[in-house]
């Protein structure tokens, strides 16, 4: 009995017996050190659980955007979560192949060879060999021509093979919501050079596949990085009062990105879409109006139906080198306004033409000089850029 004392609740000893007799006293004693073990693990569970909280979500974009600006103490406290978001935010240079896959929600480094060999006859086995096709057909407008469903499928899965029971589109959902872990996924995925429009436009392909085997009606979602959480099932709208009881931004964000995914799955309409994002951003509005950012552009009369982005504005004006994250126009503008996921598009559409057009200049000034140092580290030998295997 003493190996499983204090393991849980349902293992307590039987304590309804006569106390005054041995048998008695023993299964009280054990009760007792169950009972103390229970709360100690209780309070073990509620100061990890609380770690996160202590991590600001402003130090989070600051480890994804401004990594060479932490602080030896900022590196020190996200590595107080002590998993492999934190690290990979710390200290990105340290991940293992392993871990680089654990923090985008890759198979193992086997599994995945073993799985792009397997899509593509044996003709690729890396993922940045099926990226590269990716990206390539994304380029050329010719995705489902260029890449097969199979090929299609892994990009959409994070590169895991559609008869992976193991996987879910909800769980990666879920995983990505969690305090930091898009951040980590947004920080690993720019050193690598992974622009998410690839993955995302194979989301697109492998859903409209999936729909002509199930009658589903799917409704066109923005490109950016979905970020979500559990929410309200589709036909229980979130009251407004709820939302303005001191929910913080980041978590209206993500139960918007959590209405997007809902809406890519056909489970609410447009119009549904429409009217629940108009409470999410006047609470956005009124819990954290950012600097910079006039009253006029978060109101939600005036974020107008987003329409497809240019990939001049999500990418830039050409090519970025592969050793540095692309930072396109509308990539400034979220750090600039500290926004993510759904939220970023239509706040980019609710922008001026000469706002847009500043931060295009902006843009394209970054791109020179990344090339630049691309090249002076090209002809000094000290350009790199690993991408796992």
């Amino acid at each position: 009995m003493e190996a499983i004392c204090g393991t849980r609740e349902e293992h307590w000893p039987e304590v309804d017996v006569d106390s005054d007799t041995d048998e008695g006293r023993e299964a009280m004693r054990r009760a007792e050190i169950a009972f103390h073990a229970t709360i100690e693990r209780s309070i073990r569970q509620q100061h990890t659980q609380s770690a996160d909280d202590t991590i600001p979500l402003t130090l989070y974009a600051k480890a994804q955007s401004h990594q060479d600006q932490l602080t030896q103490d900022e590196r020190s406290l996200l590595n107080t979560r002590g998993d492999v978001v934190g690290k990979a935010l710390a200290d990105p240079d340290s991940l293992t192949p392993d871990e680089t896959h654990q923090v985008l929600f890759w198979p193992p480094p086997d599994v995945v060879r073993a799985n792009i060999q397997r899509a593509t006859g044996g003709k690729l086995s890396t993922p940045s060999e099926l990226y590269a096709k990716g990206k390539d057909a994304v380029d050329r407008e010719q995705f489902a021509t260029l890449l097969n469903e199979n090929e299609i499928a892994l990009l959409a899965r994070s590169f895991h093979a559609t008869d992976d029971e193991t996987f879910s589109p909800v769980d990666r959902s879920h995983s990505f919501g969690a305090p930091g872990a898009g951040h980590a996924v947004e920080l690993i995925s720019g050193r690598l050079g992974l622009d998410v429009v690839v993955f995302r436009t194979a989301s697109l392909h492998h859903m409209h596949q999936m729909s002509r085997l199930r009658p589903v009606t799917l409704g066109l979602p923005s490109l950016g990085l979905l970020q979500s959480i559990s929410m309200p099932e589709p036909d229980t709208p979130m009251p407004r009062s709820h939302l303005d009881q001191g929910q913080q931004p980041h978590d209206i964000i993500r139960t918007m990105a959590s209405l997007q995914e809902e809406h890519e799955l056909g489970n609410v309409t447009d119009e549904q879409v429409a009217a629940r994002n108009r409470e999410y951003l006047a609470a956005l509005q009124t819990s954290s109006p950012r600097a910079g950012v006039s009253n006029s552009t978060l109101s939600p009369s005036s974020w107008p139906m987003t329409s497809p982005l240019s990939p001049a504005d999500r990418f830039g004006s050409g090519p970025w080198p592969p050793t540095v994250r692309s930072r396109g126009p509308i990539d400034l503008f979220r750090e600039d306004t500290h926004l993510s996921g759904f939220s970023v598009e239509p706040g980019w559409s609710a922008l001026s033409k000469g706002q847009r057009d500043t931060y295009r200049i902006r843009s394209e000034t970054l791109r020179r000089e990344a090339w630049a140092e691309n090249e002076t580290a090209l002809a000094a030998g000290t350009s790199s850029a690993v991408f796992p295997s």
